[in-house]
Formats: structure tokens, C-alpha cells, sequence
């Protein structure tokens, strides 16, 4: 039983950096590093940014700085957000049927170019104690951490 949960949560990890990753048109040549955020914390947030050639861009300004050009229109970049929040959702669920502590705070970091993947999961409330701090705001430190874990 413990091995399917190990099974289904990885399942779902993969599914959220392909779901970011797809978002780019899995482009290797360019994409040096994809990095997902996700929030479980009244309700769901779901965001990405990328590193492509060198510079990290948020998903609304990839077109800046890649040769290639994505459809980056409102309708396709809400699609990616509920996607990735109906994953989330998954996942909480995926805990809450095995009895586990439910993970606040997901930061998935992918490398395109070798594969490799890094995650980071935190159980510590990340903005929902706080009277000004948002999930936006969670996401804004990440990004201006450059994505470290």
C-alpha cells in the first residue's frame, strides 16, 4: 500500500513539470530549467517560470527572451493555471486517502537538457497566518531567489 501512494505522488509530480514544461512547447534547445510552484493552502496556487537561455522569465514574458515565440494568450495560460490547480488538488487527495500530512508549499525544479528533476516540500503555513502576505507573494520570493531550493 505504501509503495502505490510513493507511485501516485510521483505521478502526479511528473505530471505537473510536463504540464509546465508542455507550456513551452518542450523545448530543450532553449529551456535550460522549468520551475514550479504549488500552494495547498485555502484552496490552490499553481504557477511557473522558466530560464531560457540563461535569463528567468515568469510564463507572461517567455517571448521576451526566446528565439522561439509561444502562444502565450490569456485563454492558454489560464488553461496551464487550472490544470496545474486541479493536480493539486489530485495530490491534496492523494494524501488526505492515505492519512498523511498534506504538503503547503511544492517547488518542483526540472533541467530539460539532463533530465533531472529537484523538488522541495514544506508543511509550515507559507501566507494563510498572515494579514498581508498572499500566495502571489510566495511565488514573487521564490522567483526573486532566482529558484533556489
Amino acid at each position: 500500500m505504501h509503495n502505490n501512494f510513493d507511485n501516485d505522488f510521483q505521478s502526479l509530480l511528473t505530471e505537473i513539470v510536463e504540464l509546465s514544461f508542455e507550456y513551452v512547447d518542450n523545448n530543450v534547445d532553449e529551456v535550460d530549467t522549468v520551475y514550479t510552484i504549488g500552494l495547498i493552502e485555502k484552496g490552490y496556487f499553481f504557477k511557473t517560470f522558466y530560464k531560457i537561455n540563461g535569463q528567468l522569465a515568469k510564463s507572461h514574458k517567455i517571448n521576451e527572451i526566446s528565439k522561439k515565440q509561444y502562444d502565450i494568450s490569456s485563454t492558454r495560460a489560464f488553461n496551464l493555471l487550472n490544470l496545474g490547480n486541479e493536480i493539486l488538488m489530485k495530490i491534496e487527495n492523494l494524501f488526505v486517502d492515505y492519512n498523511r500530512e498534506i504538503p503547503t508549499i511544492l517547488k518542483l525544479v526540472y533541467f530539460p537538457k539532463t533530465g533531472k528533476f529537484e523538488s522541495y516540500f514544506g508543511y509550515e503555513k507559507t501566507f494563510s497566518n498572515s494579514t498581508t502576505k498572499t500566495a502571489q507573494d510566495v511565488y514573487e520570493e521564490w522567483y526573486s531567489n532566482g529558484g533556489s531550493l
